[in-house]
């Protein structure tokens, strides 16, 4: 059997295609990763690239999935080139299917083999949420937070490195993280938060916790932690988590935290400035990101994810349409109308 598995968007590997590729190598099915190289919906490059290509084998099961909702129109255009194919995915039109749903175990093995360069072991220690925040799909595709596996049966052991990417959406969530910490320290691994921690709910013991291991960025050499400061009304407790990790060692320029913009009612920019502004003020690497793709949001995140905020002022930025190239000379003014 001839089988195509479709990696739609995101850059890390896909669980559920290293699931699927594991079932099908089981049985020994012939197995082919195709990955979009970039998966923003209005990509032509994308586009193209899941064109069917001259010489393919007549595909007995193909399979793709999309994790964001931004990769709606693509999944939407390879539908059309794959009638048959089996989509899954957050970024689909499917959130509640499962791979229970195509005859794949849902905690199968994993097989790697279709990343050959990623060499961390990914995975989740709890499923779910404690919240329920409007614009995240976790609790209606997880539900309630609760444990699910153990850094054991996580890492995919030697010669691979102790290099952890845990997916979990509230890893202090449940009541057996510390078990979890205390294997991540006592085996030694470097532990990306990929999906980040709620700062809202930091405590003492918490940040300790996190002090206590080696945790990076999702490329396992900077030091980083992922957060999120998504209301503004939540600013004292946010600030009040901040200041608990940075009484325990974690430096504010370790702390990427992510604003949601463009969600809240009402919100204006002088809303969206302020969460930027505090944080840059505190040492914080803010990283906006917007809940819907207007040119003005797209040009607040470049803004402030390039840091040209540092140096650009925002109405000289917004005069330059959002584009470095018609800045001019740095100390120049706004070349109003200048095209690229």
């Amino acid at each position: 059997m001839n089988v195509l598995l479709w990696h739609l968007d995101g850059k890390l590997p896909n669980l559920a295609l290293m699931r699927i590729a594991a079932h099908h190598r089981e049985r020994g099915d012939r197995v082919e990763l195709r990955r979009v190289s970039n998966g923003a919906a209005l990509d032509v490059k994308a586009w193209r690239e899941i064109e069917p290509r001259f010489g393919d084998p007549a595909w007995d099961r193909v399979y793709a999935s999309a994790i964001f909702e931004r990769t709606r129109p693509l999944v939407e255009r390879f539908a059309k080139l794959y009638p048959t194919a089996e989509l899954g995915g957050t970024g689909t039109w499917s959130l509640g299917r499962t791979l229970a749903d195509v005859g794949v175990p849902v905690d199968g093995p994993l097989d790697y083999s279709s990343y050959p360069d990623f060499t961390a072991s990914m995975g989740f220690t709890m499923r779910g949420c404690r919240f329920k925040c409007s614009h995240c799909v976790v609790p209606r595709k997880e539900g309630r937070a609760r444990a699910h596996g153990t850094v054991a049966e996580i890492y995919r052991g030697a010669p691979w490195p102790p290099h952890l990417h845990l997916l979990d959406n509230d890893f202090f969530g449940v009541e057996t993280w510390p078990d979890r910490i205390a294997e991540i320290r006592d085996g030694g691994f470097r532990v990306s938060f990929t999906q980040g921690i709620n700062v809202r709910v930091s405590s003492d013991k918490v940040a300790a916790a996190i002090a206590s291991v080696d945790f990076r960025a999702d490329d396992m050499e900077t030091r980083r932690i992922y957060t999120a400061w998504d209301a503004l009304g939540d600013e004292r407790v946010v600030f009040r988590g901040l200041d608990c990790l940075k009484a325990h060692g974690i430096k504010p320029d370790w702390i990427m935290v992510y604003m949601l913009i463009g969600h809240a009612s009402g919100e204006t920019h002088e809303h969206r400035d302020h969460r930027r502004r505090r944080l840059r003020e505190y040492g914080c690497r803010p990283y906006p990101m917007p809940f819907v793709r207007t040119p003005e949001l797209l040009g607040f995140q470049r803004w402030v994810v390039d840091a040209y905020d540092k140096g650009i002022p925002w109405e000289r930025w917004k005069a330059a349409r959002y584009n470095p190239r018609r800045l001019g000379d740095r100390f120049s003014l706004p070349l109003f109308g200048a095209s690229s």
